[in-house]
């Protein structure tokens, strides 16, 4: 069985290494990753089973290639429940569908009695390590764009923490580099190899997790933070429902920031009882096993 995996390029999709790897240990079957650019230049037909992150889907194939759209985030930006209801009406009903979890499915709302799963985020074994030496007191992974308000999270960078360090690692917009490029405690190390991400964040005591508490972000997986678990890192979070569920699920105990950040100290970091939970059951094979993706794949194919 021949399984291709399309990726716009325009998003971030770990999972989809994670697939491929995980699928090609199988036997009789064959995982392999389409940019959407190539779309027009492989044969369709010679693939089994074509595995999209939807996105519109509206375009029909052969009847012979069966389809699965993977929901794993909400939309987002300007009219995104418009989005989200164009999403259920328009796309082509495909023969499987995964969510990231229940929130994301009864957001969507959609219709049609075929195979379906709940797929959670999960972590590449590459960031369960730990290093004793640290040389960053804070890190920060990820999308640094306009709605994630990154500016707000490092202002006390240039006040109160000022003598403290924060590593961002990611590419930042061309206005946040300008104001805060000048700051020596605040580093941009750029983009990454994914590989690279966990040896370099490791070396931070204290993780990051600056996520917006608006819709869909508030609702959805934090892969940052399960990243900064797995590397045993303290979290320092905002507030917002998905962390609170994940902590009280986890038994963690994570440091939530106020909304002006005035409680962002390190007097209150260091009196701060930290429990990061282990996430070891995350490892993207545990969780591919877990949610039983090959009897699902089976059950899709007929």
């Amino acid at each position: 069985m021949k399984i291709g995996f399309v990726n716009s390029g325009k998003s971030f999709l770990p999972e989809i290494s994670a697939y491929v790897a995980y699928l090609n240990q199988q036997d009789n079957m064959e995982a392999i990753t389409i940019l959407t650019a190539e779309m027009n230049e492989i044969p369709i037909a010679n693939i089994d089973l074509l595995w999209k992150f939807t996105g519109l889907d509206i375009k029909k194939y052969s009847s012979e290639t069966k389809i699965i759209h993977e929901y794993n985030s909400l939309s987002i930006g300007h009219f995104a429940m418009l989005k989200n209801y164009v999403k259920k009406t328009c796309n082509i009903k495909p023969h499987g569908r995964i969510f990231l979890n229940e929130l994301v499915e009864k957001d969507l709302k959609m219709k049609g009695n075929i195979p379906k799963i709940h797929r959670d985020m999960g972590i590449s074994k590459d960031f369960f390590i730990k290093t004793s030496k640290k040389e960053y007191d804070f890190v920060y992974v990820g999308d640094m764009g306009h709605g994630r308000g990154i500016d707000h999270a490092l202002k006390p960078f240039t006040t109160t923490l000022k003598d403290n360090t924060i590593l961002l690692i990611g590419n930042p917009t061309n206005e946040l580099y300008k104001s805060f490029k000048d700051y020596k405690n605040i580093i941009f190390s750029g983009s990454l190899p994914y590989h690279e991400v966990p040896l370099l964040a490791s070396k931070a005591e204290y993780g990051l997790n600056y996520i917006p508490d608006v819709y869909p972000f508030n609702l959805q997986a934090s892969t940052k933070l399960l990243e900064y678990c797995a590397l045993d890192l303290k979290i320092v979070s905002t507030d917002y429902p998905w962390v609170n569920n994940f902590e009280q699920k986890t038994q963690g105990r994570f440091f939530k920031l106020h909304r002006n950040l005035a409680n962002l100290t390190m007097t209150n970091l260091n009196s701060f009882e930290f429990v990061t939970p282990d996430v070891s059951y995350l490892e993207w094979n545990l969780l591919l096993d877990r949610v039983k993706l090959i009897e699902f794949i089976k059950l899709v194919m007929g």
